[in-house]
C-alpha cells in the first residue's frame, strides 16, 4: 500500500470518528435534559407535519417540542403556563402573499361603497361624501365595475350633478382605472388634446373629449395630483391594518406593491415595535432609487428582496389585460390596443429587467392577468436563467388568470411561482366583466390552480386586497375548493381547477413560507421553528366546505406572542 493511499485511508478513518452519523446526533439531542418550556398548549387539535398531535411546547419564540399531551408534558415546570385548548384545531399562521396594507388601512376612511353596486348607489354615496366634505376638497373612494353599474357608462358629468365643488376620484374593483369628474379632469390638465400616455387610456365619448373614465397609466398620473396622506396618517393605517390580518390568522404577508413614501412607513412601524408579522415587501419597479437604497429600510422583519413590475392590465371591459387571442367583446371601433389588450413594457424591456434583478439576487413579482403577458413573463424568466444560472429566486407571476395551456408547466420548468388571487376565482363581481370580455369558453382553465399544481409548479395564494373587500383566508380556502361563492351558489366557476382544503392549507403555509424564503423558521408547527401558530373555531378538513368562510380566529400566536385572541 503506497504512502498517499494509507494517508488517504486514515483521513477518511478520523472523519468518519470526528463526525456524528445522524442516528447518533439524534442520540446526542434526545440525551440533553428537555426545555423548559413558558407555555404549553394541551388538548388541540394540531396539525404537524408527522400527522395530527395533540400539544405544543413553546420556550422563547420557538416550539420545541409536539405530540400527545403526555409528550411534551417532560417540558413542564412550575413556572410553565398550560393553556387548554379545548380541543381546537390549530393550524400554522397563514401567509397572504399579495397585500397592499397602508392602501387597505387608508381606505377605512374614504368614500365607500359595497362592490357591485348600482349606479344609484355610486351617486348617492358620492353626494353624501360632497356634502360633508370642505369646498376644494378630494374625493377618493369606490369600487365600481362596469357591469354592476347598469346601462349608465360612468361618466364626469354624473359626478359633477352630486359633487360641483370637489374634485372627485373613485376606484374601480381593480384599481386599475378610475372614474373621475370635471374638476378632477381640470386639477390634472387633462383636455380632448391631451394625448394617451403610454400604457394608458383616456376614455372618450364620440367628439373626442374625456368622458371621465382614465386607465392604467392614465389613472396613475391623476392619482399623482391627489394630495398624499401624511406620513403619521400612513403609520396609523399601516398599523390598523396589520392588526386586522392578525384576526384572520394572517402571520406574514407580502407587500404587493410599494414605493419610497411607504418604506418610510415600514420602517417606522418595525422600529416602533409594532411590526408583528414577517413583511417582504415588492418595491416598484419604477422607483428606482428605493431599489437602489434598499438596505436603509431593511429591519429584522422587514425584507425588501422583492422588485415589482406591472406587465399589463385587467381582462374586463377596459381590455388591458395582454391576451392572445382578441377580446370575445371587442368590436372593429376599437383600436388593435384594446383588441388584444397590449404590453405596459414592451418583452425586450421585461427580460432586460428581469435578467437584472435575478443577477442581483431580487425576487421579481410580475402582475400578469392576460394569457400573452404570462407568456412575456416566463419568457423573461428563461432568459434570466439562460444568463445568470438555473439557481435564482423563484420569480412569482401574480394573478395569472389565464395561461395558455403549453405554458402552465413552464413555471415549474423555469424555477417560478404562480401566485393566484381568490376573489377572482369564484363568482363574484369583477368576475362578471371578465366572463363578458373574454367569453364562456376561456372561462373553463380561468385561474387555473389545479393545472398548476398537477404540472408541479409551486403555488401561493395572495387576496390582493383592498383590491378585494376582504383578505379573509377562510373564503380563499372554501372557494379554492368549490369554485363557488362563499356559503356555496349556483354558479361555479371553472369546476375543473377546484383542489382540495390540504392543498389550499398548503398554498397558505409551508408554500408561501419556502416563496419567502423563511421555510427554515415557520410554515409548519414542529420543533425548532418559530411558534408561529393559530388557534381557530372549527376543523375546516371535516366540516361541509360551504361552512369554512365562517372560521373565526381565537388566538394568533407569533414568535411565542399571543398578539390576537378573540375573548
Amino acid at each position: 500500500m503506497n504512502r498517499s493511499l494509507r494517508f488517504t485511508l486514515l483521513a477518511s478513518a478520523l472523519l468518519a470518528m470526528a463526525v456524528p452519523s445522524s442516528a447518533q446526533f439524534m442520540d446526542a439531542v434526545g440525551s440533553q435534559p428537555p426545555v423548559p418550556a413558558d407555555v404549553i398548549y394541551v388538548n388541540g387539535h394540531v396539525s404537524t407535519p408527522g400527522g395530527w398531535q395533540q400539544a405544543i411546547a413553546v420556550a422563547g419564540n420557538a416550539i420545541v417540542g409536539t405530540g400527545s399531551d403526555a409528550d411534551v408534558a417532560k417540558h413542564r415546570t412550575a413556572q410553565t403556563k398550560v393553556i387548554d385548548l379545548e380541543g381546537r384545531t390549530v393550524l400554522p399562521g397563514l401567509i397572504d402573499m399579495h397585500v397592499h396594507a397602508v392602501d387597505a388601512g387608508l381606505q377605512a376612511a374614504n368614500c365607500r361603497f359595497p362592490q357591485g353596486a348600482p349606479m344609484a348607489t355610486a351617486i348617492a354615496t358620492v353626494k353624501a361624501c360632497a356634502a360633508k366634505a370642505k369646498p376644494g376638497a378630494w374625493i377618493e373612494g369606490g369600487q365600481w365595475d362596469g357591469s354592476s353599474l347598469g346601462k349608465a357608462k360612468p361618466t364626469a358629468k354624473l359626478l359633477d350633478a352630486v359633487a360641483p365643488a370637489n374634485p372627485v376620484v373613485l376606484h374601480d374593483i381593480s384599481l386599475h382605472s378610475v372614474w373621475v369628474n370635471s374638476a378632477a379632469l381640470k386639477a390634472a390638465g387633462i383636455t380632448r388634446d391631451t394625448p394617451n400616455p403610454a400604457g394608458g387610456v383616456i376614455e372618450r365619448d364620440a367628439k373626442g373629449n374625456p368622458t371621465g373614465v382614465l386607465r392604467e397609466t392614465a389613472a396613475i398620473a391623476l392619482l399623482n395630483k391627489v394630495p398624499a396622506p401624511s406620513e403619521e396618517e400612513r403609520i396609523a393605517a399601516l398599523d390598523r391594518a396589520t392588526h386586522d390580518m392578525l384576526a384572520q390568522g394572517i402571520t406574514a404577508y407580502e407587500e404587493a406593491l410599494m414605493a419610497s413614501a411607504n418604506a418610510r412607513v415600514y420602517a417606522a412601524l418595525a422600529d416602533q415595535g409594532r411590526l408583528v408579522q414577517y413583511v417582504r415587501t415588492c418595491m416598484w419597479d419604477n422607483d428606482q432609487d428605493l431599489i437602489a437604497r434598499r438596505q436603509v429600510y431593511a429591519r429584522p422583519r422587514l425584507d425588501l428582496g422583492c422588485v415589482k413590475m406591472i406587465l399589463d392590465g385587467v381582462p374586463t371591459d377596459a381590455h388591458t389585460a395582454a391576451m392572445l387571442e382578441p377580446y370575445a367583446d371587442a368590436d372593429h371601433t376599437l383600436g388593435p390596443d384594446r383588441q388584444k389588450g397590449s404590453l405596459i413594457i414592451d418583452a425586450p424591456s421585461i427580460i432586460t429587467k428581469i435578467t437584472r434583478y435575478d443577477a442581483a439576487g431580487l425576487t421579481v413579482k410580475l402582475h400578469a392577468a392576460g394569457d400573452a403577458s404570462v407568456r412575456a413573463a416566463l419568457d423573461g424568466i428563461a432568459a434570466a436563467r439562460r444568463s445568470n444560472g438555473p439557481d435564482g429566486p423563484h420569480h412569482e407571476i401574480a394573478h395569472a388568470n389565464f395561461i395558455a395551456a403549453e405554458d402552465v408547466a413552464r413555471a415549474a420548468q423555469l424555477g417560478a411561482t404562480y401566485e393566484f388571487s381568490p376573489y377572482l376565482w369564484f363568482p363574484s363581481p369583477p368576475v362578471r366583466d371578465v366572463i363578458r370580455s373574454v367569453g364562456a369558453k376561456r372561462m373553463e382553465r380561468f385561474t387555473p390552480v389545479r393545472d398548476a399544481l398537477s404540472a408541479g409548479a409551486r403555488v401561493v395564494m395572495g387576496s390582493d386586497w383592498p383590491v378585494i373587500p376582504s383578505m379573509s383566508p377562510w373564503v380563499a380556502i372554501e372557494t379554492l375548493v368549490t369554485r363557488q361563492a362563499p356559503g356555496g351558489s349556483a354558479d361555479v366557476l371553472s369546476p375543473g381547477q377546484r383542489v382540495s382544503v390540504g392543498d389550499a392549507v398548503t398554498m397558505l403555509t409551508s408554500s408561501a413560507a419556502k416563496q419567502l424564503g423563511i421555510w427554515h423558521r415557520t410554515g409548519s408547527i414542529e420543533a425548532g421553528k418559530e411558534a408561529d401558530f393559530i388557534v381557530i373555531d372549527r376543523d375546516i378538513f371535516a366540516v361541509p366546505p360551504a361552512q369554512i368562510h365562517q372560521t373565526r380566529v381565537l388566538r394568533t400566536i407569533v414568535g411565542g406572542k399571543e398578539v390576537y385572541s378573540a375573548q
